[in-house]
């Protein structure tokens, strides 16, 4: 009897142990975390389906893929943390998918392991979504900073309808790692992204790279927030032709990158390429906010370029927008392009459309509009859009120049609200009779930027996660 207890004693701590050191690689079977430790070590590739829960704190360590037919459903309320020590990193590969479903009472949070006050851009590599919708480099391209050692990272496709899941209420903080020149990890990447794919109230705080960067694809989004970047907000590459609206950027006087950091920057490709298809993505609704305010008229870095950079023989289009305090306003870039004067043929053959915008504040080196062809263009964009360089956004939102308190004085740090003021130029002239903007996907509202009277950040955004303490399960506001 006394042998016999023995062994049911060591069988039992057996288990226990075994039980400690379960990850996401149990779940293989039920797709279900079992109920033991409250941190999960996510160490291997998700290749079924299997969801995480808002009971658990889940650690991605290293590169982390869902596979090709593998579904991963994150609850609502789930906190994710990024490893910094192995970069972690969670990509979506082509014919996997995410079902990420937050709601404005429980968003999902993806941020860095590091405590309270000790954390930054790059601590972590962000989301990469991959999909088999188009692009115009080819159907098996790599995407940055991703191993392909296992056919894992590549993206690209023949199918502008791919689905990679839904990604609602979602917040990425302090990811995006610069492992090279060229070679970023981004808050949230897109790689062939296709149409089939949801995408709503996203907030990339504090990215290390670009906020948001599309390499091909179509997928449409509404609802985006890229506050406090270090390179770009809104990135557009490779024949990215989806849809946008509804999107902020807040840029932090401070932080910018030794690149060049723009509100948009958009080319076909590096060269200037006329491959197909044409990066001729449609914004509408947009507000860029730059680092120049009347609040923070000295000490911007020297790093901040344009409000929009358009170049290399793109053909997007921005409409019904804002964009304040840059140091240079908007460029139609024809250098380093195939054809000469691509760009600015595709503005003034109308298939790169910058129309019935806003444009305060962005002329410090008295380039309100920028462009290698500028004599053919400027009394155009002037005609068809609104410049003052002597204001800014102040005068149209409630109060947008609040910051995060570890960034910036105390009487500048606090919550922005973005919502139009009374009697705001802003408030009205918002058009949606252009061709480009005429369909049942743009939102036909009055008001020109990302807000009217309604804050749709309210309940589910956050502003200052530096103070957060994502100590336990589920505590993401």
């Amino acid at each position: 009897m006394k042998k016999q207890a023995i062994l049911l004693a060591l069988a039992a701590v057996i288990f226990t142990s075994a039980c400690k050191k379960s990850t996401v690689d149990d779940t293989t079977d039920t797709g279900v975390i079992p109920p033991t430790s409250t941190t999960v070590d996510v160490t291997t590739d998700i290749k079924a389906n299997t969801t995480w829960s808002a009971d658990k704190i889940y650690l991605l360590k290293g590169i982390i893929n869902v596979t090709t037919g593998a579904t991963l459903t994150i609850q609502a309320g789930t906190l994710i943390k990024g490893d910094k020590a192995t970069k972690g990193t969670l990509v979506i590969d082509r014919g996997g998918k995410i079902e990420a479903i937050g709601t404005v009472e429980k968003p999902i949070v993806f941020t860095s392991n590091q405590p309270a006050g000790a954390r930054s851009s790059s601590d972590w590599g962000g989301i990469v979504l991959l999909g088999k919708a188009p692009n115009n480099q080819g159907t098996d391209q790599p995407i940055e900073g991703i191993s392909t050692a296992l056919g894992e990272g590549k993206y690209g496709g023949t199918d502008p309808a791919d689905n990679s899941g839904t990604m609602k209420y979602v917040r990425i903080e302090f990811a995006g790692v610069p492992l090279s020149p060229d070679n970023e990890l981004n808050g949230l990447t897109f790689g062939s992204v296709g149409s089939g794919t949801t995408i709503d109230y996203i907030q990339v705080t504090r990215s290390g790279d670009d906020s948001f960067e599309w390499f091909g694809g179509s997928v449409n989004a509404k609802h985006l927030l890229a506050i406090g970047g270090l390179d770009d907000d809104f990135d557009t590459d490779f024949g990215y032709s989806g849809k946008v609206q509804f999107a902020l950027s807040q840029r932090y006087p401070t932080i910018a990158d030794v690149s060049g950091s723009n509100g948009f920057e958009s080319d076909n490709d590096g060269s200037g390429s006329a491959k197909l298809p044409l990066t001729s993505a449609i914004f509408s609704n947009v507000t860029v906010l730059g680092p120049i305010s009347p609040v923070t008229l000295t000490g911007i870095n020297a790093n901040y370029q344009h409000a929009a950079q358009i170049r290399r023989n793109s053909s997007i289009s921005i409409l019904n927008s804002v964009f304040s305090g840059f140091t240079e306003g908007i460029a139609i870039d024809d250098s380093k392009v195939t054809v000469p004067k691509a760009t600015s043929a595709n503005y003034l053959a109308g298939n790169l459309v910058f129309q019935n915008n806003i444009i305060y504040g962005s002329n410090s080196k008295l380039n309100e509009v920028k462009g290698d062809n500028k004599a053919d263009f400027e009394t155009t964009v002037r005609a068809n859009n609104m410049f003052d360089g002597t204001k800014y956004a102040d005068i149209l939102f409630n109060d947008a120049y609040k910051y995060s308190a570890d960034l910036v004085a105390t009487a500048k740090a606090g919550t922005p609200v973005f919502t139009l003021k009374a009697s705001s130029v802003a408030e009205a002239g918002a058009l949606f009779t252009n061709a480009k903007v005429t369909d049942t996907f743009f939102e036909k509202v009055a008001f020109r930027g990302a807000f009217g009277t309604t804050d749709w950040t309210a309940g589910w955004a956050n502003f200052n996660p530096q103070v957060m303490p994502y100590d336990a399960p589920g505590k993401v506001k």
